[in-house]
């Protein structure tokens, strides 16, 4: 605080003092008195009175105290008050952008935590996506959130103003702030003012920070070349751009001199191409140069740089750091002997030790040599290489297994300093325990080898597409199995151990098919402590875990410390969450967690080794490797290239220590490190980044024997890193497969860095990405909900795009009729299938991520359903990747039912968690609420279901799924069919039937055919038929032109018995397929002494029915829209398109065309021909002429479009009701054949009358009054109408019957949509009969508080008074199995005033409240299959 003391007005006063005491001179007269004041007031200026002083001046955000003698931070009375002020139980929080009105999208994220306790619901937590939006806007000081305390609030409170979900959205700097909620100031009680850009909060109202220095601000300069830096001025006035250097880092601005350092002014140029394609997401930044050679680039790189903006005049008006990891690429990379051809880290020869370093910003470089106490024995500068960057040094063989470190100094962007900094060396091939070593080793000593190692047999593949992937864990898979030597449980050399449960497990899984075991990472962790004196494990007593946490455990104070911690657990009972917080107590001390925290990327974990000092990690992880391959296994490494552990300076930052700012990748405008994969992601688009990534990947493959690589988070690396990185190792290992997460999300989304190696940009390569459609639609539940609703129908058709390859150019007929490309389809708002290659697509329905199968499976089954169903459900589930084409993908114990307690989230749930059982006794279910950190909000949902008996495997059924597992594995082993190896063969030989708009929810039936024709595959088969049977009863499908098909032979000795009762019947030029429940069965036409005729892909389909404009979207664009794209066509079949909007009367212009106004754009053939004419079928041309129509009546228009040429489609325009203007009756003997009972309009040609009737039989028909006009009967022989079956109708068709057993309210549903096949039904409106239905949720703890009501015309409704926030709900009975229904999809969200589908079993729905209220919850039916909910504000 800044306290200016003002003297004048003490002058003042002693000056008239020291006149009083003189006499004076002026209009006071002689002898009278003179005026003295009480401090603060003064005299007049004529002497005659005593008034206030003006206030004194102070700079902002200083005000005059109260004496008006100093200057003191503090309210200002003179500023205008706040537009609110806080009531009882609320602060108020201000934002202020003091150079703009910009506001839209902060939010506010809130928390409470021990220290600051004081927010009530909704603001005790936020989403970090989804904050809280502002309340309103101050015009003085900004944006403003009005909070809910609760009740004993405490001093202060925590809170983030931000936008989006990057840390350079941070509205004060990368700070978490606290407001104080007990002002000493009367008259802003918990209020609270901030201003943009300031990390402070003031008690008061604030418009000014005062004059202050520029701020440098960032680090949004970078120098990209030799010459040319980019950088995008945010002061309009600036003018000249100057480049700042320090090489001591003591850059700084001064209010009076402004910033100092070195100079060089920059002169303003142009971007070029090359350098675009470096950066493209800065090309729209402005180009400077600087003129300098390289010599001198070189040593200035190595300073504190700072960018600053001046205006004409020369003032000072902007400044930010500089970031140069281009510079760095573009001065010791573009050269043929450069450091990105150079062998770096430790290499032996020549009776040496040579031990080389990239580190070309770093200064007096030196390396450090240790022995095994870790004492200093040796110490040696290194030599800088200045063309390369590399520092070098030459060691004694005598130091040979020593270990080493650098020291060195280097300017640190993060610190803004010269730092003495002590690294390791990224490619240690070796450390010791923790990591704070690397080791000098020699990687071809035969003592590093378990024996036999140069000599191992390694199994092959022959393609890419034989593999079949089983996910392992280190840890899992020993860790608690007794048959596994005590000293090797949860170790590497677990895996020698051929004779142990887990071991016989992986071989009889190989003798059957696998070909891969994918080990979790596991090169060194940055979070697993190696030291094992400081871990505790479940098999370590409570007493061990309490010593360690200083008895913080509830556990330590309530229960026996000598008791070992899995006993304690095994105590609990299960519902319960008590061993939950055992665990979470010490998470972060023992030896379990995924590993994808890497602290180095070569060295192996040595926490799973015999010991983590010396060469055992090395030996143990080979021998692990051989084992496996001596099964038959090829081994796969999670790699994770895309973050570290660590950054800046920390202990186990390695890579931002050598080259800072270099590794990691900053934010190109704040400079922060980049975290949106989780941790700090790292920079491969960097040539020396993208070279470790090859280099330590060759390592990997030619000295520890990987056969293959997933890359975690790939999509975050470049598509060239990738292919350059697997011709590396392919020259290793030509068979080597490499295949990861390709998903898009982050700073690097849509390419906008590079071209990334996500799932679109790599088909074709035959790197494989996770096929995420396949993981949704099955987990989904969709399959099995006995429900066909559109979203489970699409799901449907999602699961046979992945079964065909997940391919872009294979045609299927969707559940709507129309047959289009894979990318048609739309999923997620992306196309569906994107690749083009089997070899592209990884098919998973589960992994280590989420919940297991098992459990996921669980919250979608109904709740009296029973066990033997839900193992065969997830039997069939484990199958479908095996059954698909492109590479089945299985975490390890999904064959054993897995279950991890319903935990969606274990990466360090521990042992306890993550336990799998290869001796079949348990698959881990209902063990515990799961950990709170990830799985607390949902444990409401999770009791209930962890406590149906139903859902509680036993060992018989973990045996029983094991086997049939088994059995799959053979069968997809046995036939390159399920292994087709090319996007063409998969079009030509896979087909589906039960497709298009007629069939059967639940069943999917797919044909390989290797017949005549083609190209003799399999000499075993001329054809395979797979019949997948999701629903609870068994179903038949006919195929036509099917014959010769038996069971598999595999399947006909199967130890599922209902097996048995699936068959194949031949018919009259067709087949019948025959499946009990919740079975996939194959089946085999069996090739005679030469190839046969087979089962075409088109034998249901024919010819495929392609759309014509692909993937394309079609839309009206016109006045009727703004000309946007809110209108689009949905495409039928046979070329036609159509969709319905409601136009009110009057006139219209419009074109037909897509979003690009250039794949699709069709207007009229001429200006003349412009009007279209209702009902009548007009031409149109490309770039034709704008066309009008003028719309008679407010209605709701079809506009169907005929592609079926699609160079010159026609456009006919009706009305959509189909009687427009002609009322419509049901009319019998239920009302004397009358018209009192009108049918009301609905949309899309349905009509719908709801009237109580009485048990009876009633006779009718849907007729006019006229009985000409309109006049429907039954077309069928038998004029009855079922309730709840759909009656085909026909023009002066049959007078129709319905008999009413029970009296109630029906709905008659009056279908005249498609009037060549018009259609209706009769349904109770009350849908539910005498069953209570409720909404349930976080709304009312799950309870049955809001029954819903039925009002009337098939709707039941239910209010409830909710306080903004979020919520999730389901719509169900009291018992959770008559009535449950959720949303579509795994993530369902309704919106206010939307109607939103329901699905029975769905999943539950997300509210979003954002204003406190009563709203009306409206469950509209009465089809149960077709239920919908409105939810609106009273």
């Amino acid at each position: 605080m800044k306290i200016i003391t003002m003297f004048k007005y003490l002058l003042i006063t002693l000056a008239l003092m020291l006149l009083a005491a003189c006499g004076g001179t002026g209009d006071v007269e002689s002898g009278e008195p003179l005026l003295t004041c009480n401090v603060p007031q003064v005299p007049n200026e004529a002497g005659s009175q005593c008034v206030d002083p003006e206030p004194i001046s102070c700079p902002a955000p200083t005000v005059p105290d109260e004496n008006n003698e100093s200057c003191v931070v503090g309210a200002d009375p003179t500023l205008p008050d706040p537009v609110v002020f806080a009531g009882e139980g609320e602060a108020v929080l201000f934002y202020n952008r003091l150079a703009d009105d910009n506001y839209e999208g902060y939010r506010l994220h809130s928390w409470n935590n021990d220290v600051c306790d004081a927010y009530a619901p909704s603001f005790d937590t936020s989403d970090w996506a989804n904050g809280h939006e502002y309340d309103g806007i101050d015009p003085n000081y900004g944006a403003y959130w009005i909070i809910n305390l609760k009740e004993g609030y405490n001093e202060c409170a925590n809170f983030i103003i931000h936008i989006g979900t990057e840390g350079s959205g941070k509205a004060f700097g990368d700070v978490d702030l606290t407001m104080p909620l007990m002002q000493d100031d009367e008259t802003f009680q918990r209020m609270n003012f901030t201003i943009h850009g300031e990390p402070s909060v003031f008690e008061y109202p604030i418009l000014s920070l005062g004059e202050r220095a520029v701020a440098i601000t960032g680090a949004s300069a970078h120098w990209i070349d030799l010459n040319t830096i980019l950088y995008k001025p945010s002061n309009e006035f600036t003018s000249l751009i100057k480049l700042h250097s320090s090489a001591t880092a003591e850059l700084e601005v001064d209010i009076d001199t402004g910033l100092n350092g070195d100079t060089v002014t920059l002169q303003s140029s142009n971007i070029t191409d090359e350098q675009a394609s470096k950066v493209p997401h800065l090309t729209t930044w402005n180009a400077y140069e600087g003129s300098w050679d390289t010599s001198t680039a070189k040593t200035l790189i190595k300073s504190q740089l700072v960018i600053a903006g001046y205006d004409s005049e020369g003032t000072l008006l902007e400044a930010s750091y500089v970031q140069t990891a281009k510079a760095l690429d573009a001065l010791y990379t573009q050269g043929e002997d450069d450091a990105n051809e150079a062998v770096l880290g430790v290499n032996y020869g020549n009776n040496a030790i040579d031990v080389t370093v990239w580190a070309p910003t770093a200064n007096n470089m030196m390396l450090n040599v240790f022995d095994d106490a870790k004492t200093q024995v040796h110490s040696t500068p290194m030599t800088l290489n200045t063309q390369t960057g590399i520092w070098q040094a030459s060691l004694d063989m005598q130091y040979d297994r020593h270990y080493y470190r650098f020291n060195f100094d280097v300017y640190h962007p993060l610190t803004q300093q010269i730092e003495s900094l002590w690294s390791t060396d990224p490619y240690s091939l070796n450390v010791s325990t923790n990591g704070l070593y690397s080791q000098l080793i020699n990687l071809a000593d035969e003592d590093t080898k378990p024996e036999g190692w140069d000599t191992r047999l390694i199994p092959t593949v022959e393609n890419p597409e034989d593999a079949i992937i089983y996910e392992g864990h280190v840890r899992d898979f020993s860790a608690r199995d007794n048959s596994v030597t005590e000293a090797n449980r949860g170790k590497y050399l677990a895996f020698t151990e051929l004779n142990s449960a887990p071991m016989q497990h992986l071989q009889t899984l190989a003798q059957n098919g696998l070909t891969h075991f994918h080990l979790l990472p596991i090169t060194d962790i940055g979070t697993i402590d190696e030291d094992v004196s400081k871990r505790v494990d479940i098999s370590d007593t409570l007493g061990d875990l309490c010593e360690q946490i200083d008895d913080e455990a509830d556990a330590c104070k309530t229960q026996d410390k000598n008791s070992t911690i899995i006993d304690l657990m095994g105590g609990y009972l299960p519902g319960s969450d008590d061993a939950q917080a055992l665990a979470n107590a010490m998470r972060s001390l023992d030896s379990f967690n995924w590993g994808y925290d890497p602290h180095y990327f070569i060295a192996p974990e040595g926490s799973y080794a015999s010991s983590p000092e010396g060469i055992a990690r090395v030996k143990e992880t080979r021998a692990m490797v051989q084992s496996l391959q001596s099964i038959g296994l090829r081994v796969v490494l999670d790699v994770v290239y895309n973050h570290t552990t660590s950054s800046g300076i920390w202990d186990k930052s390695v890579f931002d220590k050598l080259v800072p700012g270099y590794y990691h990748r900053y934010n190109e405008v704040s400079g922060e490190i980049e975290r949106s994969t989780c941790c700090e992601n790292t920079a491969t688009e960097h040539v020396m980044m993208d070279k470790f990534v090859s280099d330590s990947l060759v390592i990997l493959a030619r000295e520890f024997g990987y056969d293959s690589f997933r890359f975690d988070v790939m999509g975050h690396m470049p598509k060239s890193s990738i292919l350059a990185a697997r011709d590396a190792v392919q020259a290793v290992d030509e068979d080597n497969y490499f295949y990861g997460e390709g998903w898009d999300f982050g700073e690097v989304a849509n390419n906008r860095l590079f071209v990334q190696a996500k799932q679109a940009d790599m088909a074709g390569s035959e790197v494989g990405t996770f096929n995420d459609r396949i993981r949704e639609a099955v987990r989904g539940g969709a399959l099995f909900s006995n429900s066909s609703t559109d979203g489970n129908l699409a799901e449907q058709d999602t699961l046979r795009l992945s079964l065909a390859g997940n391919l872009q150019n294979y045609i299927l007929k969707d559940f709507k009729g129309n047959s289009a490309k894979g990318n048609s389809f739309t999923w997620n708002t992306q196309p569906t299938a994107y690749a083009l290659d089997p070899a592209d697509s990884i098919h998973y329905v589960s992994k280590h991520d989420n919940e297991t199968l098992w459990d996921q499976l669980q919250y979608k089954h109904s709740t009296n359903m029973s066990i033997e169903q839900r193992v065969r459900a997830h039997n069939m589930a484990l199958a479908l990747p095996l059954m698909s084409q492109g590479i089945p993908f299985m975490q390890m114990g999904a064959d054993l039912l897995r279950s991890k307690s319903m935990d969606r989230n274990s990466y360090d749930s521990g042992d306890w968690f993550n336990f799998v059982d290869f001796t079949k006794d348990t698959n881990n279910w209902n063990i515990g609420l799961p950990l709170a950190q990830d799985n607390e909000v949902k444990w409401q949902e999770i009791m209930p279901i962890s406590a149906n008996t139903q859902a509680a495997a036993q060992p018989q059924d973990i045996t029983f799924a094991h086997d049939v597992f088994n059995e799959f594995l053979q069968i997809r082993s046995s036939s390159p069919l399920f292994r087709l190896t090319t996007e063409q063969d998969v079009i030509e030989r896979v087909g589906f039937h039960n497709v298009g708009k007629a069939q059967q929810h639940g069943l999917i039936v797919m044909s390989i055919d290797d017949g005549e024709g083609l190209t003799d595959l399999d000499p075993a088969f001329d054809a395979l038929v797979v019949v997948i049977n999701a629903t609870e009863q068994t179903l038949s499908h006919t195929i036509a032109t099917a014959a010769d098909f038996e069971l598999h032979n595999v399947l006909k000795n199967s130890v599922d018995a209902s097996m048995a009762s699936a068959n194949f019947a031949t018919g009259d030029n067709e087949g019948t397929f025959t499946v009990p429940p919740y079975t996939l069965a194959v089946f085999t036409k069996n090739q005679g002494e030469s190839q046969g005729v087979g089962l075409s892909a088109n034998a249901t389909v024919g010819a495929p029915d392609v759309v014509p404009y692909g993937s394309t979207a079609v839309f009206v664009r016109g006045s009727l829209n703004d000309w946007g794209t809110r209108d689009a066509f949905e495409y039928i079949d046979e070329g036609q398109y159509r969709i319905a909007i409601a136009l009110s009367a009057g006139d219209y212009e419009f074109k037909i065309a897509s979003e690009d106004w250039s794949t699709v754009d069709f207007g009229a053939l001429t200006d003349a021909d412009k009007d279209v004419v209702e009902n009548q079928s007009e031409p149109l041309t490309r770039s034709g002429a704008n066309m009008t129509f003028s719309a008679t009546i407010d209605a709701t228009y079809v506009f169907s479009l005929d592609a079926s040429n699609p160079e010159n489609p026609t456009l006919t325009l009706y009305n959509e009701e189909p009687f427009i203007g002609t009322a419509i009756y049901v009319r019998g003997t239920l009302n004397d054949w009358g018209v009192t009972d009108e049918l009301s309009y609905k949309s899309k040609g349905i009509y719908t009358f709801t009237k109580t009737l009485s048990a009876a039989s009633y006779e009718f028909k849907i007729a006019s009054e006229d009985w000409s006009t309109v006049d429907y009967g039954s077309a069928e022989g038998d004029a009855s109408v079922m309730v709840g079956t759909a009656e085909q109708l026909s023009v002066a068709g049959a007078n129709m019957t319905i008999d009413i057993t029970e009296q109630g309210e029906y709905q008659f549903i009056f279908d005249a949509s498609d009037l060549n096949n018009v259609s209706l039904k009769v349904l109770n409106a009350e849908m539910f009969a005498q069953t209570t239905v409720f909404i349930r949720g976080s709304l009312n703890d799950w309870s049955t508080d809001n029954p819903l009501m039925y009002e009337g015309d098939a709707i039941y409704s239910t209010s409830i008074e909710l306080e903004a926030g979020d919520y999730e709900f389901k719509v169900a009975s009291e018992d959770w199995s008559t009535v449950d229904y959720g949303g579509a999809g795994d993530t369902p969200v309704v919106a206010i005033d939307e109607l939103t589908p329901l699905e029975a079993v769905g999943a539950n729905i997300a509210l979003n409240i954002t204003e406190q209220g009563i709203y009306t919850f409206k469950v509209i039916g009465p089809d149960r299959e077709n239920v919908s909910i409105l939810i609106n504000k009273q």
